[in-house]
């Protein structure tokens, strides 16, 4: 029904998703007020807070129905939605590439379709992604999407030989790394000025392959139009302490990835518990019984 219906039609019946999620599930719309506050509660009035929040819900909603038209758009579709200056400036980035590039993504604005640009450089993009473990119906449907946009999907557990075998045969690798790492795996650096357990996944692989890594993001303009944001290659640091550079590298992309969120707060994600896991309700202990 959503491929039927007007573009115009399809977006509107999104946003509308996106205010019934906003209203109907309190938990995420919490999730996302309580970031919010982390990230601009010293900036931003209440008011200002819900209404960024409510937006988020809306863009998510229009997402969700244009990740729904992905397999029926071509390549023309895509360039008529999408800003020329973005592609051109991606597009020579690729072509003059030596080397594979690493593409720092972020959950912001409509990060599904950029998948289509493996379509437009006629060449698979490889990403990394984490499997719907809670639904398989829905991880087969949403990779088969991703497949069709032209992506080739990696499953981002164990995935560190096959991404340096993609970087090492000059291929395009794209990795989502705002979200939040285990306690066990993740590097803690400031986001929004709170630490936060930082997935150090990218950091290595450019420290280890030498490949650059370039920020991109779709950024959603007014009236179903995209922009297709590309900033400089980051500049990552080599003192020969992994360790400490690693933290380093992973500072780095952390306040790349802030510094776009700032810009457009209401394209994120702010529903997904970036710095804390959701706390387990306590239940005392049982004392055992005093004997008799």
């Amino acid at each position: 029904m959503i491929n039927l219906l007007p573009e115009g039609a399809a977006l509107w019946i999104g946003r509308q998703l996106g205010n019934g999620m906003y209203f109907l599930d309190p938990e995420h719309r919490e999730v996302a007020i309580q970031n919010l506050h982390i990230a601009f509660g010293h900036v931003k009035t209440e008011e200002q807070i819900r209404s960024i929040a409510k937006k988020s819900f809306q863009n998510l909603g229009m997402t969700a129905v244009e990740f729904l038209r992905i397999p029926k758009m071509t390549v023309e579709n895509f360039k008529e939605k999408v800003a020329p200056e973005g592609m051109e400036s991606f597009l020579k980035k690729v072509v003059e590439r030596e080397k594979g590039i690493l593409v720092l993504l972020s959950h912001l604005g409509n990060w599904e379709m950029m998948g289509l640009m493996s379509k437009v450089l006629g060449e698979p993009v490889v990403v990394l992604a984490r499997p719907v473990k809670k639904n398989r119906w829905l991880d087969g449907f949403v990779f088969e999407v991703r497949k069709a946009a032209g992506l080739e999907v990696i499953p981002s557990e164990k995935a560190g030989k096959k991404v340096i075998r993609a970087l090492s045969q000059n291929r395009i690798v794209g990795i989502l790394i705002d979200q939040r790492a285990k306690r066990s795996e993740g590097v803690w650096v400031d986001f929004f000025g709170r630490k936060a357990p930082t997935t150090p996944a990218l950091a290595v692989l450019a420290m280890r392959t030498g490949v650059p890594v370039l920020p991109v993001f779709m950024i959603r303009n007014e009236h179903g139009r995209h922009h297709l944001l590309v900033k400089e290659f980051l500049q990552l640091v080599d003192t020969g302490d992994i360790k400490k550079d690693v933290e380093t590298n992973t500072q780095i992309i952390n306040d790349t990835l802030e510094s776009v969120i700032r810009q457009y707060p209401d394209q994120w994600f702010w529903v997904h518990r970036r710095w804390e896991r959701k706390k387990r309700p306590h239940h005392p202990r049982r004392l055992p019984k005093a004997e008799e």
